[in-house]
């Protein structure tokens, strides 16, 4: 397991000092018993930072699980050897933050005249940090969709995928340019979020001929023409690395019967059992081989293949694959 590296130890340290003071200047309102106690914790865990203990389980003095420290950076056991009263607060919080993911997520399919669109989403864990997106405008003839991947996994990873979508959603009603829309939602997630954290994303929306795509950092969508595959490079970086990035976007048109594949690492970086990547080349194969038929029978022939691939290797990073095909 990964200890917590001396930086986010220094980082957490004035978290820990500001509640310290938050709970001082309540005193006067809450029990002195129950302050007293809660100081007590807090002095502790400056006192593990001090002599280099922070991080370690206290009963079996391995390392405390990284994302759990970033949410409660008093935490003092590792998940084995919780208490029986803080394992179920924790199963809890793991039904509770599946519940809201699943109810962010868009749904499965959305058709429009001259659009459908059909996801998978497949978190590795109880919940993920991959991010889908299919919001039709207003008046149903054009269609936003975006895939992303925050850094980090588990519950941590979760709640900024949660964070980048409702900036997003929050943004989309101002019906501004795409390259403004992920200009500013780049901005906001990083005044909002820590110095480590980032999300990497591809969105479009559909046009007229086509589709209009901002990459920033994201892998490469492809699109697949009737008898060509096009992959859909890079236009910026990833959001949250720098407050003043720029982005760009490009247009591609799509005649009837083209499709454009979104997709995360996940499917391209998993693993059979001897390490072996299924890589982009094994997937625009597996997109091709479906090209003709609708979205929902493309994503069933690629995920199969995926796990065809795996054999019995576990998943060990979520999975999102987004088609939006023209009608």
């Amino acid at each position: 397991m990964t200890a917590p590296s001396p930086a986010l130890v220094q980082a957490l340290r004035p978290r820990i000092i500001e509640r310290r003071a938050r709970l001082q200047a309540a005193t006067g309102s809450i029990s002195a018993d129950y302050v007293n106690d809660l100081l007590s914790e807090i002095d502790a865990a400056l006192q593990r930072i001090d002599d280099g203990s922070y991080g370690v389980c206290e009963t079996c003095h391995d390392s405390i699980e990284v994302d759990r420290l970033r949410v409660d950076p008093l935490t003092r056991f590792c998940l084995d050897h919780m208490s029986a009263a803080q394992l179920r607060a924790h199963e809890q919080d793991l039904e509770l933050a599946t519940r809201i993911q699943a109810r962010l997520l868009p749904p499965g399919e959305v058709t429009l005249k001259h659009w459908a669109a059909h996801y998978r989403y497949q978190a590795a864990g109880a919940v993920g940090g991959d991010y889908c997106e299919l919001i039709p405008s207003p008046d149903g003839e054009s269609l936003f969709f975006a895939v992303g991947d925050v850094s980090g996994k588990g519950v941590a990873a979760s709640l900024l995928m949660t964070h980048l979508s409702a900036i997003l959603r929050s943004l989309l009603p101002l019906e501004m340019r795409l390259t403004d829309l992920i200009a500013h939602a780049n901005r906001q997630f990083c005044e909002s979020t820590a110095a480590e954290h980032y999300a990497t994303l591809v969105c479009g929306r559909t046009t007229t001929n086509g589709v209009e795509i901002c990459n920033a950092g994201h892998c490469r969508p492809l699109l697949l023409r009737r008898n060509a595959t096009e992959r859909i490079d890079p236009t910026g970086l990833p959001l949250g690395l720098f407050c003043g990035a720029g982005y760009s976007a490009r247009e591609f048109r799509l005649d009837d019967g083209d499709s454009l594949a979104l997709y995360s690492d996940g499917i391209t970086e998993a693993q059979d059992a001897e390490g072996n990547e299924y890589e982009e080349e094994r997937l625009t194969c597996s997109l091709r081989l479906h090209a003709d038929r609708d979205s929902r029978t493309m994503a069933d022939g690629v995920l199969q293949d995926v796990a065809h691939f795996r054999n019995r290797a576990p998943q060990n990073d979520d999975i999102t694959l987004l088609i939006v095909r023209r009608r």
